[in-house]
């Protein structure tokens, strides 16, 4: 299913989260995650809680990856990118810390 960058993303996400659809990906999201310390606690409470970084967004030519942020509970701003081509199934792309 193609989603057209209009579609409300976190909506998407929210509901795939909800339903166990959200998985890393499985080298690069997964890596990641485990080598900078970013858990599903913290990944769940971006795709929850974030906001959208419509200027993180990426046009892959066929589809778009989404960048969603929120700040962890150690102050830590969190980003993940998300690709939603295959919504309901939506892949975590990379996790990532965000520093000023």
């Amino acid at each position: 299913m193609a989603v057209e960058k209009k579609v409300s993303v976190q909506d998407l996400v929210k509901n795939a989260w909800n339903a166990g659809n959200v998985r890393l990906s499985r080298i690069h999201g997964r890596d990641r995650s485990a080598g900078r310390l970013i858990g599903t606690l913290e990944i769940r409470d971006v795709i929850l809680y974030g906001s959208r970084e419509e200027d993180q967004d990426t046009d892959k030519g066929t589809h778009w990856v989404y960048g969603i942020r929120n700040r962890d509970v150690d102050g830590s701003d969190i980003r993940i990118m998300l690709d939603v081509e295959a919504y309901p199934d939506v892949v975590i792309v990379t996790v990532m810390h965000v520093y000023p």
